[in-house]
């Protein structure tokens, strides 16, 4: 798909703006503006590719019609006489976890590296001909939109919440009032960051693609959920509540701030170990959303052993903690311990060789090889 050879090394300068200035005075603060920040970029994939990929049943894809007031959305696979069909204007194609099936989106991904992997979501390309867009809306997670081809007018709005007012009776969440702020028209290389809950209107000036990266901003509500089920799952069937100390209250109905206390009590006793939760946190953060489509392992104990550079597929996602001299490491939601230097070099991509490692780290890197995670890259063969 991606035709272009452009490697994608991570960004150290938002157009004039330090990366430490973008994450002290932006990041979830404020939108910006990056005119060219990315100088000729050239799109990685073309509109016809894009359509083929949303008639495949395993790719997210979502086509969005407007008339008016009117919106449809029609999800993937979408037939392929749809097409034949649309209007001349006012339609969308969006394919989400392009990262995921195709190299050239996978390494763009890199730029992005100056904020934590586990932050990072995937990157979702989007299609539009004249006046195509998904209406006035906001996120609830931090979204850098890289224009990729032709010209597209955003338009920033107010600050919105679970309770600010949509357009009833649509497919689709759509702002009832937006109150415009900027009006910018991007092109080619143009970038622009939107923190969570600002409203922003995108519109297609004829037609263009824009390459949405976004990051991983989970409710409160869905994490507690998982790591309760986490913890549960690891209790004794003998841990009980008990109050060998009760004393004879006035009231039989009365739930008491002693009990209450013994609850909290339990609570914070079941969560104060740090491991345990920088494990969850490891392996939640790092399930994949959509399964790995790109490269897989044909490595064998022997190459593993040998001088053979490989690294860990891009298409994986990873992040680790250091415990004590050792770390923890997480790829796609599992766990494995190892040396840190092998965390970091597997957290970085990096290309390496077994025998420079331990046996123990050895042991690792073969249950990697075996599970299909490790893999050659032709583009490089003589740098570790």
């Amino acid at each position: 798909m991606s035709q272009s050879n452009t490697s994608f090394p991570r960004l150290t300068h938002l157009g004039d703006i330090s990366i430490e200035i973008f994450l002290a005075e932006y990041w979830q603060k404020k939108p910006l503006l990056i005119r060219q920040a990315f100088p000729g970029f050239c799109a990685l994939i073309s509109a016809e590719e894009l359509a083929g990929l949303s008639l495949e049943e395993e790719v997210e894809s979502r086509l969005i019609t407007q008339q008016g007031q009117d919106w449809q959305v029609q999800h993937g696979p979408i037939a392929e006489d749809t097409y034949s069909t649309l209007p001349e204007r006012d339609w969308t194609l969006l394919v989400q976890h392009a990262d995921s099936i195709d190299p050239g989106f996978n390494d763009l991904l890199n730029a992005f590296r100056f904020i934590p992997n586990w932050r990072l979501d995937d990157i979702m390309v989007s299609y539009a001909t004249d006046g195509g867009g998904v209406g006035p809306h906001f996120d609830y997670y931090d979204v850098f939109l890289l224009q990729a081809e032709g010209k597209r007018r955003w338009r920033i709005g107010q600050r919105c919440d679970s309770h600010s007012p949509l357009q009833p009776d649509l497919p689709m969440k759509v702002l009832k009032n937006f109150e415009t702020q900027e009006d910018w028209v991007l092109e080619p290389g143009d970038m622009l960051y939107i923190p969570p809950n600002v409203a922003h209107w995108g519109e297609a000036v004829g037609e263009c693609m824009t390459y949405s990266v976004g990051f991983r901003a989970p409710s409160h509500a869905d994490f507690l959920l998982d790591y309760a089920q986490e913890i549960a799952s690891t209790l004794p069937e003998d841990d009980r509540f008990g109050d060998p100390l009760l004393t004879q209250q006035e009231n039989p109905g009365e739930i008491t701030t002693a009990a209450i206390q013994q609850f909290r009590e339990i609570l914070q006793s079941i969560t104060s170990d740090d491991k345990a939760l920088a494990s969850w946190i490891g392996q939640y953060s790092t399930q994949l959303k959509q399964p790995v489509e790109g490269m897989s392992s044909e490595l064998s104990s022997e190459e593993l052993l040998s001088n053979a550079l490989f690294r860990l597929s891009p298409y994986n996602r990873v992040s680790f903690h250091l415990d004590d001299a050792s770390a923890l490491c997480f790829i796609n939601g599992e766990q494995w311990v190892c040396s840190a230097l092998l965390a970091e070099k597997l957290s970085n991509y990096s290309f390496i060789r077994a025998s420079e490692f331990s046996e123990a780290d050895q042991d690792v890197l073969n249950e990697l090889a075996d599970s299909g995670l490790l893999t050659h890259d032709d583009r490089q063969t003589d740098q570790p």
